[in-house]
């Protein structure tokens, strides 16, 4: 069990289908007249461009009195990528009036030279104009009112903006209130819809940890569970310290309990606004002109799971030129968000106290386990993630104040007066890595705004992720990297409405991926990328699937972490036709890439015929409860849950049956003859008939069976399978090796 200790922890990160873990064999036919619903597929496209390779920056200049700063030219300027300056390739100053209908601007038209004079040219097309989306999360009543109230205020009566406004809602799934128009009465009426949150249970368990706290800090002063302490000849007294005793650990336990609700209920709410922030950002970056996005929440805690999160939704934001205007919109809180977490954190402390003057540790735990605890509760603010996501994107954060228009303000006013800057990188290399872009100006006192940076990839597709580049990086590098071994393999299951579920295994050993063991902290530290690319023919990518995994513990654990294995399952859906897999397992830490390259073949469907499934290896089993399967999941078998093996070698000595699997469907034809061939270089070793469980109905049916290689010598074998029914015949294979 402990060798999938990482896995399951990694689950809770994002990833969609992972693997239980148990083995029982079974040799038998299961037949399933049902057919099943297909999931929702995952598709990706990818926009492809041709030219010369430009990085854009829109950049706001504020002076001392944070009002604009006006008068720069292309001199002022100076652009650092990774701290190595650029030659600035063209610098516009948009500038456009303010008032309703009003849409007369200037742009002062690119220099042909570094730092060249510039001449005014005239206003901006329609299509350059400002797009603004104002994002509302699950808000208080309170916290509601002053976000409408800022927002309507932005918003003129009647009339037109010179922005086009989209209204949407994120508590915590997305919900377009209103797509983007210049019809401010629209946009007003999505605003006004905008409804409030109610007391939210993590308010109530809060309360309730400050109560808990509070009630062990009374019995440590009581000296309760101390060593220290002896007990009275006086039997009263005895059975008063041992009732104490008792309720402290019964506190420390439930204690123990919410803080772990509440870490999974924070990085759940985070999650599911993060990625309604995704779909707004993604929807801004194919517009043009200057894009905003206006985020009123109360606070987004950037905790140790959501760092990713945040990361890769900075990432896309940067690369589709979007800023994000955060604001609290708690306004000035009576309370500071602080507080909690200076609560939190002396809690903690006078816990490592306790744990000390103590025979026994009640958390049963490393006592790293207090500084991971600490570090996290350093992320608790809720205005960490907002300070964040603004500040990395250009834009800023407002907070403790009840005057929100203040930012609708500045917002328009940064749309209306800025500067845009463009340089091609003198670093024309794309690894995958976050390259640093910090602009200066050469004028005292200013306050510059500028997104911090990109990731360098070539083509990224919609929804790609930060965390994404290195890997794609090293796919997309000439030569596919093998550093350490990887077995990855994709799997075909067609279905009768022509769509394939095609699920995908990556499967990597931890003992060949480097973790840095930190002796001070007591801590091990380890982190993988998993990608999963599928192309069709004319090359262009339909799925992009990935899963980051961060592996952390205490030190005396690192061995067994070494000892563990990752296995990566996604499954997309795909019409008939041929694809390409490409694989690539990323050792962050190392900075090593093992990558494998496939072909898919997804057969078509008639009405008389479904082509049966890919013939897959089964690594080994293991018998799931009714309430814990999951639906549409190929490689379920009955109550049994078939591991299929991606390409690890089968051992000499130990492995001595091979167990294969398949589907199939059955038509109107007569049942199907099934035989099953072995080959070795080529040459045929035997051919054995596959008895399938009979009577056999119309419908999907599938077959498990057993074959011996405990006679088998070393070597790479191939196992044919040819199933005819009627007219027709399919021929499957696949190849197995054995290993000494």
């Amino acid at each position: 069990m402990q060798t999938r200790v990482a896995v399951l922890v990694l689950a809770l990160l994002g990833s969609d289908l992972d693997f239980p873990f148990a083995t029982v064999l079974l040799d038998e036919t299961i037949v399933n007249g049902k057919s099943r619903s297909a999931p929702t597929p995952q598709t990706r496209r990818e926009t492809f461009s041709a030219g010369a390779t430009a990085v854009l920056v829109d950049v706001v200049v504020r002076n001392k009195q944070d009002r604009p700063l006006r008068g720069l030219t292309a001199d002022d300027f100076e652009i650092f990528e990774d701290g190595v300056r650029q030659i600035i390739g063209s610098f516009s100053i948009v500038e456009r009036a303010g008032g309703i209908g009003i849409r007369v601007g200037r742009r002062v038209a690119p220099s042909t030279t570094e730092g060249g004079s510039s001449s005014p040219e005239t206003a901006p097309a329609p299509a350059d104009r400002p797009v603004v989306a104002i994002v509302f999360d699950a808000l208080k009543p309170d916290a509601l009112e002053l976000a409408q109230r800022a927002a309507l205020a932005y918003l003129p009566m009647n009339g037109e903006t010179d922005a086009r406004v989209g209204v949407f809602a994120a508590d915590p799934g997305l919900r377009v209130l209103q797509s983007y128009t210049d019809d401010t009465a629209l946009a007003r009426r999505a605003v006004q819809g905008v409804t409030a949150a109610g007391t939210t249970q993590q308010q109530i368990e809060a309360e309730r940890r400050q109560t808990l706290n509070q009630r062990l800090t009374a019995l440590d002063a009581l000296g309760v569970g101390r060593d220290t302490a002896v007990f009275s000849p006086d039997p009263g007294a005895n059975a008063t310290a041992a009732q104490a005793i008792i309720e402290q650990q019964m506190t420390e336990l439930e204690l123990s309990m919410l803080r772990s609700s509440d870490s999974l209920d924070r990085d759940q709410r985070g999650f599911g606004s993060a990625n309604a922030l995704l779909s707004v950002i993604q929807s801004l970056a194919v517009l043009p002109g200057r894009k905003t996005l206006v985020y009123l929440s109360e606070g987004l805690p950037a905790s140790p799971a959501m760092q990713a999160r945040l990361g890769s939704l900075i990432g896309v934001a940067n690369r589709g030129n979007v800023s994000i205007y955060a604001i609290d919109a708690a306004g000035l809180r009576a309370q500071s968000t602080l507080m909690e977490t200076r609560q939190e954190i002396d809690a903690a402390g006078q816990e490592r106290l306790r744990q000390t003057s103590m025979s026994r540790d009640p958390t049963n735990g490393p006592m790293t386990r207090m500084v991971e605890r600490t570090e996290d509760l350093l992320r608790l603010d809720p205005q960490g993630g907002l300070d964040r996501l603004a500040g990395d994107t250009g834009g800023f954060l407002i907070r403790d104040t009840n005057d929100l228009g203040s930012a609708f303000r500045r917002i328009d006013e940064d749309n209306r007066f800025h500067y845009l800057l463009s340089y091609s990188p003198s670093n024309s290399e794309f690894d995958g890595k976050f390259r640093t872009i910090q602009v200066k100006v050469r004028k005292p006192g200013a306050q510059v705004f500028a997104r911090k940076g990109y990731v360098a990839v070539r083509r990224p597709a919609p929804g790609f992720l930060s965390y994404e580049g290195a890997a794609l990086a090293a796919l997309d590098h000439g030569k596919p990297p093998n550093d350490f071994p990887v077995s990855a393999r994709g799997f075909v299951f067609p279905d009768p409405k022509g769509i394939a579920a095609v699920p995908i295994v990556v499967h990597v050993r931890t003992r060949d991926l480097h973790f840095t063991v930190e002796e001070e902290r007591g801590t091990y530290t380890g982190q993988a990328v998993i990608v999963a690319r599928i192309r069709n023919a004319a090359g262009q990518t339909v799925h992009t699937l990935s899963q980051q995994y961060l592996m952390t513990g205490a030190a005396k654990d690192v061995g067994a972490a070494r000892d563990g294995e990752i296995l990566f399952y996604r499954q997309p859906e795909l019409r008939p036709g041929v694809y390409s897999l490409e694989t690539v397992v990323q050792d962050v830490i190392a900075q090593q890439s093992s990558a494998r390259l496939s072909t898919l073949t997804v057969p078509g469907v008639s009405p008389d015929h479904v082509p049966t499934s890919t013939l897959v290896v089964v690594e080994h089993t293991e018998r799931v409860p009714s309430t814990n399967r999951q639906s549409g999941l190929p490689f379920y078998y009955g109550d049994t849950l078939l591991y299929p093996n991606a390409g690890d070698p089968l051992r000499l000595g130990r492995d001595t049956e091979l167990m294969f699997y398949f589907a199939f469907y059955r038509g109107s034809a007569e049942d199907p003859a099934v035989t099953l061939e072995i080959l070795a270089g080529g040459q045929t070793l035997a051919s054995v008939p596959v008895e399938l469980a009979a009577p056999i109905p119309q419908g999907r049916a599938q077959h498990v069976g057993k074959l011996p290689i405990d006679k088998f010598p070393a070597g790479t074998y191939e196992l044919r399978l040819r199933l005819r029914s009627g007219a027709t015949e399919d021929l499957r294979n696949t190849f197995f090796t054995i290993a000494k």
